[in-house]
């Protein structure tokens, strides 16, 4: 199949559903490539717009600082994204897998890593707004916001990639 580390990075099932339903180039690494290359690239990026925002609130003197006249918008964003956060984390912390589709026993080293990507982006942001809630800056505003479609734009590519495959599911009564 592959050299080794990719192997146990990825775990393709060799006759698996993933290597037969899907019709793409990566056969049984489907569900890891699309993972790893759309999901954790874009909570990444977005992971590094947070990170470099509270920068530019903490640290950067140049830009010009406000005070939100009502945190309202913010405290509900912040719940969002902690939900937002929770879900990953809940979902490494049972062992749920979404592209486990061949029965296998453990989450996939892929999957790990993508959980763990997710929840400290999630985390960031809402880092990110608890530090809103104090001073605001209009600076790099947008840019975050673009990152956060960015993150709905894989996300919606995985949901098409799950519904591809809706079929192996099995069904629990």
């Amino acid at each position: 199949m592959a050299f080794k580390p990719f192997f146990w990075y990825c775990r393709p099932v060799a006759g698996g559903v993933w290597r037969n339903a899907v019709d793409n180039a990566f056969g049984a690494y489907t569900p890891c490539a699309i993972d790893s290359l759309v999901v954790v690239i874009s909570h990444l990026v977005v992971l590094g717009l947070c990170i470099y925002r509270i920068w530019l609130i903490k640290k950067d003197f140049k830009v010009q600082r406000f005070c939100l006249k009502s945190g309202t918008y913010n405290y509900v964003l912040c719940l969002l994204a902690t939900c937002c956060a929770f879900e990953p984390l809940l979902k490494l912390i049972m062992g749920i897998s979404v592209l486990n589709l061949d029965g296998q026993t453990a989450l996939a080293p892929f999957e790990v890593v993508a959980l763990i990507i997710q929840t400290l982006a999630w985390c960031s942001m809402v880092l990110m707004l608890v530090v809103e809630t104090k001073v605001y800056v209009y600076e790099f505003r947008w840019i975050v916001r673009f990152g956060v479609v960015y993150i709905l734009v894989a996300d919606i590519v995985m949901l098409n990639l799950i519904l591809s495959v809706k079929d192996f599911y099995k069904r629990y009564s």
